[in-house]
């Protein structure tokens, strides 16, 4: 979209001397105003031009009253002239009354163009502002000061509903984006923003915006610097997306699978679950599991990292896993046998009974250990 320092204005400058004395009668010119006005020089000079008749009609009673005020050596003045196709141009007008005379030399500017450009950028904004406002996601405009304060710039009016705002109110007094952010994402969120800064990168985060005392809304944000302003300050543009029902979906999730782990480790027999690709790479083992191998659960998935193959009697790690391999290919049970030493350097032959079931991660094993 454009903006008013986008736009370079070719300015047409004339000028004329008129008599006061004699109804603003056109004295003398230049060529650019002689142009202008389609009247030749010849007949200026001979005074049958009137600046009055060049005025617009509602305009002529203020122009006449404002150039003959006294004690005003200058006037500054806006109004519109007839061009020599008999159409209004808009101008602006200084006026320098000649001391000791009635003249009046007036330098006159074509700001037309200027005007007609100003409207059709405040008809265009009109149009692009209603436009944001029908977008659903939140869009925001903010400045960063070396406080790490965002003072709101523009809202649209999703944005404002989801900041719990009215439209404009961020007009009236300044309003603190930062104060909005939950108080244990703030750091994150400075970080991000001092991370744009340095990079230039732009920021994809989730974050949660208070919407009241004890409550907060989870959003998606995306954002970027706009510019750098003369002050120096960033000026980033935004996209607040509401993920609330999102994330109570994913806690829903979470807390579902928390069940079945629960529900898992409290199965009776030393069970297990894996990825079948890496079958001894455990994700999930039950307490008697535990109980038979010995070792705590931090030990086994943080010390060992879960690999059960560490714990089986070297002379069969490599044919047990070549095994599942083998015959899990065209088969929905798979069964092996090796042995197993355990922390207390116990060693148990044991029979590895695997379920092979297809999930959207792919295909996992359940299985359960039986001493032999």
């Amino acid at each position: 979209m454009d903006s008013f320092e986008d736009i370079a204005f070719e300015v047409e400058f004339m000028s004329c001397v008129v008599d006061k004395a004699d109804d603003l009668k056109v004295v003398e010119s230049d060529s650019h105003f002689s142009e202008f006005t389609g009247v030749h020089p010849s007949k200026i000079n001979q005074g049958k031009l009137d600046f009055l008749d060049l005025i617009i009609h509602k305009d002529r009673e203020t122009v006449m009253k404002q150039l003959c005020k006294k004690n005003s050596p200058y006037v500054y003045l806006d109004f519109s002239i007839k061009n020599r196709d008999g159409e209004y141009v808009y101008i602006h007008c200084l006026g320098q009354n000649i001391k000791g005379t009635s003249l009046c030399r007036l330098a006159l500017a074509d700001i037309s163009q200027s005007e007609k450009k100003t409207e059709q950028l405040k008809v265009k904004t009109e149009s692009f502002r209603s436009l944001v406002d029908k977008v659903e996601g939140g869009v925001c405009v903010f400045k960063v000061n070396q406080d790490m304060q965002f003072t709101v710039l523009y809202m649209n009016l999703a944005c404002c509903r989801l900041f719990g705002t009215a439209k404009g109110a961020y007009l009236d007094k300044e309003y603190k984006l930062d104060e909005l952010i939950y108080k244990d994402d703030k750091s994150t969120v400075y970080q991000e923003i001092g991370k744009a800064l340095a990079t230039r990168k732009p920021i994809d985060m989730e974050v949660r915006v208070v919407t009241h005392r004890d409550s907060y809304t989870w959003c998606k944000l995306n954002s970027a610097i706009q510019r750098i302003d003369d002050d120096g300050l960033p000026v980033f543009h935004a996209i607040f997306a509401d993920i609330s029902k999102i994330k109570a979906a994913e806690q829903e999730a979470d807390n579902e699978r928390d069940s079945i782990v629960n529900l898992f480790k409290n199965l009776p027999g030393p069970q297990f679950t894996a990825e079948l690709e890496t079958p001894f790479k455990l994700e999930i083992v039950s307490r008697d599991f535990m109980a038979l191998i010995g070792y705590t659960r931090t030990e086994f998935f943080e010390t060992l990292g879960g690999d059960f193959k560490k714990l089986i009697a070297p002379e069969d790690r490599n044919r047990a896993e070549k095994e599942i391999a083998a015959k899990s290919i065209n088969r929905n049970t798979v069964e092996v046998e090796y042995t197993i030493i355990t922390k207390s350097e116990k060693r148990y032959r044991v029979v590895d009974r695997r379920k092979i079931v297809s999930g959207e991660n792919g295909r996992k094993t359940l299985g359960i250990l039986k001493c032999i």
